[in-house]
């Protein structure tokens, strides 16, 4: 390091001398410049701009020779007496260490190396307020970014603890690792930013702003696959002296990929149709997303943070949208340089660069360093720690949001609904009374549950197949089918009271007739929309959020036709009431007891279908994701309650009972059973009635 403070020296001899002969001219000069102004600031921004080539070329040896003498300074100091085993082991360590310390100098070189082309092309003016000064005109991508970088490694605290069972020199070998460079980012930081103090008496600098909104409160919808891989990095962090899977390896890459697809997308909200639907996305805080991405243990740790580049990215991203062609990263760490740029300076709420405000840096020298670093930050740590934690908290409601495998508890409550559906489609089946048009809607409606169930719980679950997107896509299909089935099972009924004509007066001929009529009117809609929602997803994958929003619109249609026909239903029956009142018609029989108006408004509930809209919309809210998946469970105990509602009522119950009983006892025919038509069951109605009236006129 000596040699660099020598050059450093000479450097400064060359530049001072041009303070000797001050940047001023007389006060009358003005814009534009006079010749004399003009001549000293061109000598000065020439000077400028050496110095900082220099000093890039200075920082570029500085930081090439402090990786390579990492490891034998670290031997040296740490004065390792181990068997030649643990030696092997210790060096293959310590050289991981270095490969993580060559990485962060990498960011200071490329920031520098950019710096000193930069600085040739910085505007100079005079000062219309100070006659004889300049003003220098620094641009957005300037040295000025290089105070974002990261004042230590932060592997010290993070990943000593997490090596200690690998290694148990982990945290002196960090701790090393710190030293350094923290060494060399203060000392460069010192030699960088002293020019400009030195001179601000003779120039005023302005700087270039960004002119963007704060994103703290921007959210981005995105893969859920990528947010669980970072959620579990946070959760379950590994050892960086680990040799990674070639697997691990090459999904933090995919995840990089597809996280800047999204990122690229811009959706701010997909709706959610279906719960596989809310396990392919989720939408995150952009700030949050782009900590995950970039902090310690995250997918961005062997990617080198150039703090300029960074910002160059991010500005393409932000102000140049439809053209990515302007950006400096290749797609695979794009997501790394956006992600640091809007952490740091677009997000006001998760940046933790207001901390070191409170701490001043001062030069000394490299064995005060440690002891010096740590007075200036111990009134931080606090601080920094509950931010820390406070971030780590956030990142957890997305834990287990998607479940891999079925659970025991998941199984049960699938297997009841199975079970309860084809029952209840069954009983359909089995009985005549109930082989009516209202019926044999209602057994479409259940034979589609009972597919969308199979498909999305079983099949995509248990075998994997398809793939996600498409079992969506099948999901929200099925679950729009079903509800254009209760569409016409409510007209139905509707159709029904209005015309005064009950479903079991129609002739078998003309309930297949009226039967198929309805199967069109019904697949007739239905394939409009998921052609619509298919041709918009498979054609372009930005299109995703359209596709949705073309599906949703469908069920929230659909939902909104059935409520129509109910509510036509109620007000028929009030106008009725009203009207028998006006008559004074007079009936002493209730409408119906406390258990039947419970049946009859959960079946209106169900029919109206919307209890599908509660259930997209709590998927909607994206809130603690056990919750939803309680949420999805509870879906799962429709099965019965359609069961009993539809079936163990006071009309298809005794029915049924009786069959059943008479696969037990064919001779024990219940009554009204043995007759053949139904005047001889009027007739022998009439006859019991008749009886008891008699014997008492006895």
């Amino acid at each position: 390091m000596l040699p660099a403070y020598t050059l450093w020296g000479q450097k400064w001899k060359a530049v001072l001398l041009w303070k000797s002969d001050p940047l001023a001219c007389s006060p009358v000069c003005r814009l534009p410049f006079c010749a004399e102004l003009q001549a000293q600031a061109a000598v000065f921004q020439d000077r400028h701009s050496s110095y900082w080539r220099d000093l890039a070329q200075l920082l570029s040896l500085g930081a090439t020779h402090a990786s390579q003498l990492l490891v034998p300074l670290a031997f040296e100091r740490m004065g390792n007496h181990a068997s030649d085993q643990q030696l092997h082991g210790w060096i293959k360590d310590m050289e991981r260490v270095k490969d993580m310390l060559h990485t962060k100098l990498t960011g200071w070189v490329q920031d520098l190396q950019f710096s000193s082309k930069q600085v040739e092309h910085y505007e100079m003016e005079e000062d219309k307020d100070r006659p004889g000064h300049v003003i220098l005109r620094r641009p957005l991508l300037s040295e000025r970014l290089l105070r974002y970088q990261p004042w230590s490694l932060s592997s010290d605290d993070d990943f000593s603890a997490l090596c200690k069972e690998r290694q148990p020199e982990a945290s002196q070998m960090f701790s090393h690792a710190d030293d350094l460079y923290a060494f060399l980012r203060v000392s460069w930081y010192n030699a960088a930013d002293y020019i400009y103090s030195y001179y601000e008496d003779d120039f005023k600098i302005v700087d270039e702003e960004w002119q963007l909104e704060d994103r703290s409160h921007d959210t981005l919808s995105v893969n859920t696959d990528c947010v669980q891989l970072l959620v579990n990095a946070l959760d379950h962090p590994t050892c960086p002296l680990e040799d990674l899977p070639l697997e691990a390896v090459k999904q933090r890459e995919q995840c990089r990929e597809q996280l800047w697809d999204d990122v690229v997308q811009r959706s701010p909200h997909t709706p959610v149709t279906s719960y596989l639907a809310y396990t392919q996305r989720i939408n995150v805080n952009l700030c949050l997303l782009a900590w995950m991405a970039v902090n310690s243990y995250g997918i961005c740790q062997d990617v080198p943070f150039s703090m300029i580049q960074c910002v160059h990215d991010a500005r393409c991203y932000f102000d140049s949208p439809d053209d990515q062609s302007c950006l400096q990263s290749n797609a695979t760490d794009a997501i790394c340089s956006v992600s640091r740029a809007i952490l740091l300076l677009k997000c006001r709420d998760f940046s933790a660069i207001r901390t070191s405000h409170n701490c001043t840096f001062a030069s000394f020298g490299f064995g005060l360093f440690r002891s010096t670093n740590k007075m200036l930050y111990q009134k931080l740590t606090e601080e920094t720690l509950n931010y820390k934690n406070s971030l780590n908290n956030a990142t957890l409601k997305y834990k287990d949001f998607k479940i891999d495998s079925l659970k025991p508890l998941e199984i049960s409550f699938i297997l009841v609904n199975i079970i309860f559906r084809f029952s209840t489609a069954g009983v359909y089946m089995y009985l005549p009374q109930l082989r009516n048009l209202p019926g044999k809607i209602f057994l479409s409606y259940q034979v589609t549950c009972i597919t969308q169930i199979l498909c999305s719980e079983v099949v995509y679950r248990m075998a994997g197949v398809p793939d996600l997107p498409t079992a969506v896509l099948i999901d929200s299909a099925l679950t729009l089918l079903s509800c254009i089935w209760l569409n016409s099972f409510c007209y139905h009924m509707y159709a029904c009271v209005r015309h005064l004509r009950l479903p079991d007066q129609l002739l078998p001929a003309e309930v297949s007739q009226l039967f198929r009529r309805e199967v069109l009117c019904v697949f007739i809609p239905w394939s409009i929309v998921c052609v619509a929602a298919v041709a918009l997803e498979k054609t372009r994958k930005y299109y995703l959020i359209h596709s949705r929003i073309v599906v949703l619109a469908g069920i929230s249609l659909s939902v909104a036709f059935n409520f129509v026909c109910l509510g036509l239903l109620g007000y028929m029956y009030l106008r009725t009431r009203c009207s028998m009142r006006q008559l004074k018609i007079v009936d002493n029989k209730k409408f119906a007891s406390k258990k039947q108006c419970l049946f009859m408004s959960v079946k209106a509930i169900i029919l109206s279908g919307i209890g599908i809209l509660i259930r997209i919309g709590f998927h909607q809210a994206q809130g603690i994701a056990q919750f939803v998946y309680y949420m999805h469970l509870a879906t799962m105990m429709q099965g019965p309650v359609l069961f009993v509602c539809f079936v163990c009522n006071g009309t298809t119950l005794p029915v049924l009972k009786n069959r059943i009983l008479l696969w037990w006892n064919p001779t024990n025919i219940p009554a009204g059973l043995e007759l053949c038509s139904a005047a001889e069951r009027n007739l022998a109605r009439r006859n019991n009635e008749q009886s008891p009236f008699s014997e008492s006129s006895l």
